[in-house]
């Protein structure tokens, strides 16, 4: 009896095995049960391939073009040419959709930016953030916006509290994290919002339904807004409906297997800040970062032949420095400011006495200025920061805060325990926080206070820039 027993208990482990994930072949052996201890990363990697699924086509997975392109395409070709995988895309409708691909073990992983919350944490595995964003409120700007007098005008007839969506009807994509943050919301409040869950239209599409009339009002991540609105006039973005939060990949919870979350992490925890803006860049370019226009033909300015002989003078890249005059003036010749900054890269009184010009200097002779100050900060950051492209980090830090706050950045980076020549996640962290009196009054700092979130901002914002240019001007 017991032997039947055991022969009986052996032959369900063997089917339950059978019906697993993993890609185990239909004949069994001794080899294959051994062969079914693999991890599920191993399977993949015996394999060569890793399938996922996406939504959102237009962002996330583009294959209109000559070669696939996308946001995550992007992002998850990087992940498995490290782990020496192919990438299969697979794109659906909705998020539901998505969800029941991965309960049934028919994709390896969804490649949508998904909220970090309870009911998924308890449904799938988690990566760790590939973004943090906000949720903000799509709206149409009102009717005759560009007629009105006033841009208070303008304001008056837009949404700008959350307690303003009470009553309101709002359309999410069906299974978005939205619908919970919505929910929470009107909870919050103490009044209704009327959710709408469609399963035919994407966050895009529901935007662009938006800007036709067609609905009134949607909720999306930052980015998508920013991408979805690319050529779209009278939509209004700039109503936040939440803090930032953690948009992650979810794959299979395999009982006691977290091997592809773990090699998805160290990937991410690898991937370089900068590079994921850049791609961020690439696909979503109609923020405030990219408020310049991108003209599909013409010049970037009326200043071009002179930028590029001034960067080729400095060893930069020509739309690197179109980007910090654009941060800088807006491309205005004779811009002053308050502080007696004046033309196209704002020089500093102090500066223009330095480099021989005044308030009357040339395009060109504001051009040999400026780029003489950037061959000085970079003269003065080579031996603390030998790496050229991070260099360039800290040669825009300092150009907008000055080298005395980028040098006690770097202090207190090694002080707390971070690298000093390393921009991203290191000395930014202390630029940024350098506001706060924990830092500017360490005995290591000798600039003092410093309003770090310009600083920080200023970087981020020419650089991003920069990668946009890239992709509109040679």
């Amino acid at each position: 009896m017991m032997k039947k027993n055991t022969f009986f208990m052996g032959m369900c482990c063997l089917l339950w095995a059978l019906a697993s994930c993993h890609d185990l072949p239909t004949s069994i052996s001794i080899d294959n049960v051994v062969d079914d201890t693999l991890t599920v990363m191993q399977h993949l990697q015996e394999r060569g391939r890793l399938v996922a699924v996406t939504n959102c086509e237009i962002i996330n997975y583009n294959t209109s073009d000559d070669k696939p392109s996308g946001f995550e395409y992007e992002l998850l070709s990087d992940f498995c040419k490290a782990n020496d995988l192919e990438l299969e895309m697979r794109i659906v409708e909705n998020l539901d959709s998505c969800y029941t691909l991965l309960d049934s073990c028919h994709v390896d992983i969804i490649a949508v930016g998904l909220g970090s919350n309870k009911e998924m944490k308890r449904r799938f595995l988690l990566t760790d953030p590939i973004l943090m964003q906000r949720s903000v409120l799509v709206q149409r700007l009102p009717k005759d916006w560009k007629k009105m007098s006033t841009a208070n005008e303008v304001e008056n007839q837009l949404l700008r509290s959350s307690v303003d969506l009470a009553g309101k009807t709002i359309h999410l994509p069906k299974g978005s994290h939205e619908v919970k943050l919505l929910e929470h919301l009107s909870y919050q409040i103490g009044d209704t919002i009327y959710i709408v869950e469609t399963d035919s239209l994407n966050s895009v599409d529901l935007v662009q339904a938006v800007a036709s009339g067609q609905i009134d009002y949607t909720v999306v991540e930052e980015y998508v807004a920013r991408m979805a609105s690319i050529g779209l006039r009278g939509l209004d973005t700039k109503l936040n409906v939440s803090v930032e939060q953690p948009l992650c990949w979810a794959v299979h919870n395999h009982e006691g297997d977290s091997s592809l979350l773990f090699a998805l992490n160290d990937w991410i925890d690898g991937f370089e800040q900068r590079n994921l803006n850049r791609i961020l860049a690439k696909y979503v370019n109609n923020g405030n970062v990219f408020s310049h226009p991108q003209p599909a033909t013409g010049p970037l300015s009326g200043f071009d032949e002179l930028i590029k002989k001034a960067a080729k003078r400095i060893g930069w890249d020509w739309r690197l420095l179109a980007s910090l005059i654009y941060q800088e003036s807006r491309f205005k010749l004779d811009l002053k400011s308050e502080r007696g900054a004046f033309g196209l890269m704002q020089l500093m009184p102090v500066v223009m006495e330095n480099y021989g010009i005044g308030y009357n200097a040339t395009t060109e002779e504001q051009l040999n200025a400026g780029g003489q100050l950037i061959m000085h900060l970079d003269k003065c950051l080579q031996d603390k920061v030998t790496d050229s492209a991070q260099r360039v980090k800290f040669v825009l830090a300092a150009y907008n805060a000055g080298l005395g706050h980028v040098y006690d950045a770097q202090r207190l980076a090694s002080k707390y325990g971070k690298y000093p020549d390393v921009w991203d996640n290191n000395v930014d962290y202390f630029i940024l926080n350098k506001s706060k009196k924990q830092y500017y009054r360490d005995t290591c700092c000798r600039a003092g206070y410093l309003r770090g979130i310009e600083t920080y901002n200023f970087v981020e914002e020419v650089l991003d820039r920069y990668y946009q240019y890239q992709l509109s001007y040679k």
